[in-house]
């Protein structure tokens, strides 16, 4: 006879939104909890990483948030390098390669997994080439950059930024590659990524942008990264192309997945099994599609506050508390070097893909008064429907994760472009100018659009 563990409220992933389910659920009632986990660690700041390789962070220990012990403490089990073969719904069992665990309720929070182009696969085992998602990944990157001579990054992401910023900062020769002209071209419109471009390419990235690598040469170790007109030199190379939902293990057991690849949850995220929502499988995380505020579509918002959010959501409803999530917005920002990258809601590239109508204003402006030697140049870019401010892009040294989170606050509220031209803010000249920035992209909006209804 098999090897069989009972527990109230078995959790698949212990990355933010399994263990905030794990703590959450034993602080409101006395169930057993175990959390499975293919990780070597638990509990740290995967958005932190970057800022380790730049030099920013002292020790790796430092991301860690919370030990093993504090959960042991807390009366959930961990079985951390632990791989689930199986989920069996009808038995409501999880099969390990050694035992097997039965549940009362199930989390499925497994993350997401690399999307890496299929035709690099192949040089995943060179010594030298790395994705990074996990601790263990940022530690073994770390070690290679001890004595790196030259750094290619593949995918002008959000973390390929960060990175290539931070290694460059370091001193070590950086190359970021990027199919796309464009760089983060999933948060940022054309013209505000080209302020991006241009602060990379001052610190010294080497920025390709438009190329799509075709291989990798080396025979044991990366050796170099080849373009279709030139080989990059290279003994360090982080592929970042992206990150897909971890669904595999859920969807052979029957859970439903939609058309993004995430799996299907109801809005106390339930997941989907047959026609129905279960009652006792919910999903959460990165592995999951929510409905996006502006568009009333299924989106993937991979952020760590969102996944905070569902864990909130999920742990109340074990509880019986009755919690829903709603649509999501998803607002981020970014740090690169010393550059401060903000967005919220449609940018242009999605309004046109959605047959959205909208109007912008941009404005340029400074953070502080003139006078103090903090004052820098912040670049606030503003969209609207229909006078409906939709989405939001803010670019600069200081204020624009503040300016971020206020404008998702005025998309949640539904604030229209009469309003905030009524908008008041504070002044003080140490930490603001007169008239605050934000405002005169609202007036650059407003001028945009009498000038579309005169033509």
């Amino acid at each position: 006879m098999e090897d069989v563990t009972k527990y109230d409220v078995a959790i698949l992933g212990g990355g933010a939104t399994g263990m905030a389910t794990a703590t959450h659920v034993r602080r409101c009632r006395d169930l057993s909890v175990v959390v499975i986990s293919k990780d070597s660690h638990v509990s740290y700041s995967e958005c932190g990483i970057p800022f380790k390789l730049a030099g920013k962070v002292q020790e790796f220990n430092d991301l860690i948030v919370r030990t093993p012990d504090f959960f042991d403490k807390m009366g959930i089990d961990i079985l951390l390098e632990t791989e689930a073969r199986e989920i069996d719904l009808s038995e409501k069992m999880i099969k390990l390669e050694d035992r097997n665990i039965a549940f009362d309720k199930l989390v499925i929070a497994t993350g997401g997994t690399h999307r890496i182009p299929s035709h690099l696969q192949q040089f995943l085992d060179l010594e030298g080439v790395f994705t990074l998602q996990t601790l263990s990944d940022g530690m073994k990157i770390e070690a290679a950059l001890l004595s790196a001579e030259n750094v290619v990054i593949i995918g002008a992401g959000a973390i390929g930024v960060e990175v290539a910023a931070g290694t460059t900062k370091r001193g070590i020769p950086t190359t970021l590659i990027n199919r796309s002209p464009n760089i983060l071209s999933k948060m940022l419109d054309a013209d505000m990524s080209e302020i991006v471009r241009d602060y990379l390419t001052s610190i010294g990235v080497n920025l390709l942008t438009g190329e799509i690598p075709e291989s990798i040469d080396g025979k044991e170790k990366a050796e170099h990264v080849v373009l279709s007109k030139e080989k990059i030199p290279a003994d360090v190379v982080i592929i970042s192309t992206g990150i897909a939902p971890e669904t595999e293990l859920a969807k052979k057991a029957g859970v439903w997945a939609g058309e993004l690849g995430g799996l299907v949850v109801n809005d106390q995220l339930q997941a989907r099994i047959g026609n129905d929502f279960s009652s006792d499988i919910f999903a959460g995380g990165d592995c999951c599609e929510v409905t996006d505020l502006v568009t009333s579509k299924k989106s993937l918002m991979q952020l760590a506050p969102v996944a905070r959010r569902m864990a909130t959501v999920i742990a109340d409803n074990i509880c019986g508390k009755g919690t829903t999530l709603g649509p999501v917005l998803g607002p981020s920002v970014y740090v690169a070097g010393d550059l401060l990258i903000g967005s919220v809601g449609l940018t242009s590239r999605k309004a046109k893909e959605e047959d959205i109508n909208i109007a912008t204003g941009y404005a340029t402006g400074v953070t502080h008064s003139a006078i103090f030697s903090e004052s820098s140049d912040i670049h606030i870019k503003l969209l609207f429907r229909e006078r409906y401010l939709v989405g939001a892009q803010v670019i600069g040294r200081t204020g624009v994760k503040e300016r971020i989170d206020s404008l998702a606050f005025m998309i949640k509220k539904k604030t229209t472009l009469d309003e905030m031209l009524t908008m008041e803010t504070c002044y003080a000249p140490p930490v603001a100018t007169v008239v605050d920035p934000l405002f005169y992209a609202v007036k650059d909006a407003y001028r945009n659009i009498w000038k579309e209804k005169d033509e």
